[in-house]
């Protein structure tokens, strides 16, 4: 038997307990690396049972996808209801996003799970804009979107990842406004 993932049959209680079991795995990825932290331990820290644990999730790595899934979805969401129609907008809410959401991702950074953790975001990112046509992309066939997409999105989400790992000191604006002074001097 498989289990529902669409949240369309998950009760608030189920959800709950899927975030108590989230954030048990950020508080053990702050002491532990990932590959030593165990089912058991999750469980201990969440104050759950280990069926519980099975009724929602198969192993720890799926608790650790579900995680990076819920920051993408929540940041998609922030985005969308911003109604960017420019870079500097784009990259200015972008930063304030992660500037005032970035725990948990500062947590797998500190787990040295940024490479996973990129390699996630970016499928999640191409998957999210295969049917997007933003006028500022001027991308002509689908070798140059798909180059294009991972090419900037690989490229800002490290620049994301090393402004978190060092504690965000610049402020978003700052950011968003260097980090148009390199594009510009890319061509």
């Amino acid at each position: 038997m498989t289990r529902d993932i669409s949240c369309k049959n998950v009760t608030r209680m189920q959800l709950q307990t899927r975030l108590w079991i989230k954030d048990a795995l950020m508080q053990l990825l702050k002491m532990y690396p990932f590959e030593e932290v165990i089912v058991k331990q999750i469980v201990l820290t969440a104050k759950i049972s280990r069926p519980t644990f099975y009724r929602n999730y198969s192993s720890k790595k799926e608790v650790l996808d579900d995680t990076i899934t819920d920051i993408m979805l929540d940041y998609k969401k922030n985005i969308v209801q911003r109604h960017v129609t420019n870079l500097h907008d784009l990259l200015f809410y972008c930063f304030k996003y992660f500037e005032t959401n970035h725990d948990y991702i500062a947590i797998m950074v500190g787990a040295h799970l940024t490479g996973y953790l990129a390699d996630k975001l970016t499928r999640q990112f191409v998957e999210g804009i295969k049917n997007d046509t933003q006028s500022w992309r001027r991308w002509q066939t689908p070798l140059q979107k798909q180059i294009g997409v991972h090419f900037v999105f690989y490229g800002f989400l490290n620049v994301i990842l090393y402004w978190i790992a060092t504690g965000c000191e610049e402020s978003p604006e700052t950011m968003a406004q260097q980090t148009i002074g390199i594009i510009k001097g890319l061509v």
